[in-house]
């Protein structure tokens, strides 16, 4: 059974003064602790140099955002319009959302143990054990067509 261990919880307390309350294997550092762009980016250093991980196949990106620059934010703006206006009003889809892969306390201490990031293993365990994949849901086209 994975358990956190008091290293990680210290490295915790400290990088981040997250509550031991807060410390379960489902907590997730983005929606529920609030950890993203800049912050992320520098618990993630602290985290791979204490603990010795090989960062193997780990993407910043794939499991966190970035900050937005604020001569980005004109450019964003019109760029999320465009995607509006082609998904939804052209194609009659909803906009495809650009989605990042949730990293959990779980996940950390799984690489703690293992001593690397290996992103098959690591989001194969958060998806059977702490993320259930959601369910399909149909598109608008094809519960129309169903109902003839």
């Amino acid at each position: 059974m994975l358990i956190l261990s008091e290293e990680f919880k210290n490295l915790l307390i400290s990088e981040e003064q997250i509550s031991e309350n807060e410390m379960k294997l489902s907590t997730r550092l983005s929606e529920d602790l609030g950890i993203d762009g800049i912050d992320a980016h520098y618990l993630m250093e602290s985290y791979a140099d204490t603990f010795s991980i090989d960062t193997g196949d780990f993407d910043f990106h794939r499991y966190f955002n970035d900050e937005t620059d604020a001569l980005l934010f004109i450019p964003m703006i019109l760029f999320a319009l465009s995607r509006f206006l082609i998904w939804q009003l052209l194609l009659g889809q909803p906009v495809q959302k650009q989605t990042t892969v949730p990293v959990t306390l779980a996940m950390l201490q799984q690489a703690i143990d293992d001593g690397v990031w290996n992103c098959a293993r690591i989001e194969s365990l958060a998806g059977t054990q702490v993320y259930p994949p959601p369910p399909k849901k149909s598109w608008w086209f094809s519960r129309i067509r169903n109902k003839t």
